[in-house]
């Protein structure tokens, strides 16, 4: 039986803009409308059910979420909140939206109804150059969350801006920082743009922190033990930590150590992540705003498939510090 995509190819299109013509869409012109109906017709496709919910025409979004070796990373952010941000987002139109993990051999359009999809979501991983090679062809509006890809319509947290209101707050209360930046490795883009930010805060206050000396970066969760963050705190009083996991095992291993936090030494996370909740003290950092970075994602997309505009470059999105009791 005849597809979308047979129909692309017959006419030289993309299989979105065949999907958007059979569905009437006013995005497609009417001779555009009136070629992609021939040429069904001529091949013999049968047109799906267009669904309406509460007259309202229901775009299919798929969601593709990263596949995680480590388990602690599923801590990062909840899920829940970028579904939400999702649904939120999408005004004008209703939403099903399809869940999948990327893996190394991740194929967009696996089966011939692939057609059928209106958008993709890649949320906090890169989607690979065939995947974007495969994406293009189809001519599918896509976002990627929570990086910041050149040339790739995404959008991002701004960490900088985040590691600068950190440090703000803890000049507030400390008169003299000797601050050490800690994290694990394999975080990638991550890991550079909150080392960036906070040595550029660094730069922007005039407090000496050297990112060659004053790093601290660990293989992985498990390894950050007693005696190592005993030697981050020799002659530092701040512990930055790169996300709030690594907070909350620092914070651990100083009640181990006998350190008095924060009156020996303060202690920052990143992300607001669902982790936090059980450090003791209770965790200062900055939320990754995942709902509203869903929001924002789900309002360009709409922008692009509705109105018709062009696909948005690099938005980031600040997040908001929140105090806790592991900083004075």
């Amino acid at each position: 039986m005849p597809t979308i995509d047979d129909i692309a190819r017959e006419l030289g299109i993309s299989s979105a803009t065949v999907s958007r013509a059979l569905n009437g869409s006013r995005l497609v012109g009417v001779e555009v409308r009136k070629k992609v109906a021939a040429t069904a017709k001529r091949l013999g496709y049968e047109k799906r059910s267009i669904r309406r919910h509460r007259g309202r025409a229901i775009l299919s979004v798929k969601l593709v979420l990263p596949r995680h070796l480590e388990p602690e990373r599923a801590l990062f952010y909840d899920l829940a909140a970028l579904v939400e941000g999702l649904r939120v987002g999408f005004t004008q139109c209703g939403l099903n939206l399809l869940c999948e993990v990327n893996a190394p051999d991740f194929d967009p359009y696996p089966h011939k109804k692939g057609g059928d999809i209106d958008a993709f979501i890649f949320a906090f991983h890169r989607p690979s150059q065939q995947t974007l090679k495969s994406l293009r062809e189809h001519g599918t509006p896509f976002v990627v969350l929570n990086r910041a890809i050149p040339g790739l319509p995404c959008v991002a947290s701004d960490h900088a801006a985040g590691m600068l209101d950190l440090l703000d707050h803890l000049r507030a209360t400390i008169p003299e920082i000797r601050a050490r930046f800690v994290s694990i490795e394999g975080l990638g883009q991550i890991h550079e743009e909150r080392l960036d930010g906070f040595e550029q805060a660094c730069q922007r206050r005039g407090i000496d922190f050297d990112r060659a000396k004053h790093c601290i970066e660990f293989p992985d969760i498990a390894s950050i033990q007693t005696e190592r963050v005993a030697a981050a705190t020799k002659h530092a009083n701040v512990l930055v930590c790169v996300n709030d996991i690594v907070g909350t095992v620092v914070l651990s291993e100083l009640d181990r150590l006998g350190v008095a936090v924060p009156r020996s030494i303060a202690v920052t996370g990143f992300d607001d992540s669902p982790v936090r909740r059980l450090s003791r003290p209770l965790l200062t950092t900055v939320n990754l705003p995942v709902e509203e970075l869903a929001r924002y994602a789900a309002t360009r997309l709409q922008a692009e498939i509705i109105d018709n505009k062009a696909p948005a470059a690099l938005l980031r999105v600040t997040g908001r510090l929140i105090v806790g009791d592991s900083t004075p």
